[in-house]
């Protein structure tokens, strides 16, 4: 192996180290250490441009390295972790349910594994994945469910008799993770040029969306059709649209909810918990994403009774 390939990879390594990285998913890591790098590289480019790490390579090459380094470090994560997801977290039996087609839930199972996977080879859709990855990890569908079928509030209302989910809630968490980690699917059928959005918050518009939805659906014929249209729609504004399904308004929020995320957060006496204080800043600002301000305005109150 080349040594600057091995001095930069030993300098992630130690990078990625940090016990505060711990508990957090594959993304999750690489977007502090990305955002570490941006913020101190000035303070870094002495020691880095020593003999012993890269003495006499410019600067730009010395951070493209580290970038390198650390994307192939974190790829090696990536298999097992998808593993724990879709084996062990989501449970695709949803899909048979509701094409009634036994074999229905392994192969969707797999399109949607391959799905993820190409989306991470893309920069930008690499970065979309962090929020998505990391509720699904997190378990954001399955906590917030639980209470909002016991409470049968609005988002119940919504789900259940609007959206018209003929499942359990078993069912219809497994269907949002699903819509979840498929919301990104956008940018397979994108330039990536940015185009798509007319909103720097990335909301795409419906004409958009149904070009996306039609195309995706072709690349993922086991994932019913419903299924891709709700992973579609998590990217447009309930501000704008406001007849767009339940699960995709809950998808959108938990995604953005989710990316920085930090398990194990201490909280400081008096303070707000952690969900409280997000979802108290997201009900100010919920024009701005295109979040459904009612759902926010019952998760707010789930996270201050419990404790999140």
């Amino acid at each position: 192996m080349n040594s600057q390939i091995q001095i930069s990879k030993g300098f992630i390594n130690r990078l990625l180290a940090n016990p505060a990285l711990k508990s957090y998913t594959p993304l999750q890591k690489e977007e502090q250490i990305l955002q570490f790098l941006n913020a101190n590289g000035s303070q870094l480019m002495p020691t880095l441009r020593t003999p012993q790490f890269f003495g006499g390579i410019p600067d730009h090459e010395i951070l493209s390295l580290l970038f390198t380094s650390l994307t192939d470090i974190i790829n090696t994560e990536i298999p097992a972790f998808l593993d724990l997801l879709l084996d062990r977290r989501v449970n695709f039996d949803f899909i048979s349910f509701m094409t009634q087609k036994a074999d229905a839930g392994g192969q969707s199972r797999e399109q949607v594994r391959r799905s993820v996977e190409m989306l991470l080879t893309r920069p930008e859709s690499r970065r979309a994945m962090t929020g998505p990855l990391a509720a699904v990890y997190y378990g954001f569908s399955k906590k917030y469910l639980d209470e909002l079928f016991q409470r049968r509030g609005y988002t119940h209302f919504e789900l259940t008799k609007v959206q018209r989910l003929r499942m359990g809630r078993e069912h219809v968490q497994a269907l949002l993770d699903v819509n979840i980690l498929l919301k990104p699917a956008i940018y397979l059928v994108s330039s990536g040029d940015g185009g798509q959005s007319s909103y720097s918050s990335g909301l795409v518009q419906p004409a958009f969306a149904e070009t996306a939805r039609g195309l995706l659906v072709k690349r993922l014929p086991a994932v019913p059709d419903a299924v891709v249209a709700a992973s579609v729609h998590a990217n447009m504004s309930f501000v704008d649209n406001p007849n767009i399904e339940a699960t995709s308004r809950l998808a959108s929020i938990f995604s953005s909810r989710a990316r920085g995320f930090q398990p194990n957060q201490k909280v400081d006496r008096g303070a707000d918990t952690p969900d409280k204080s997000w979802f108290s800043v997201a009900r100010r600002n919920y024009k701005f994403y295109g979040f459904d301000v009612k759902i926010l305005d019952e998760l707010y109150s789930i996270a201050a009774e419990v404790m999140w």
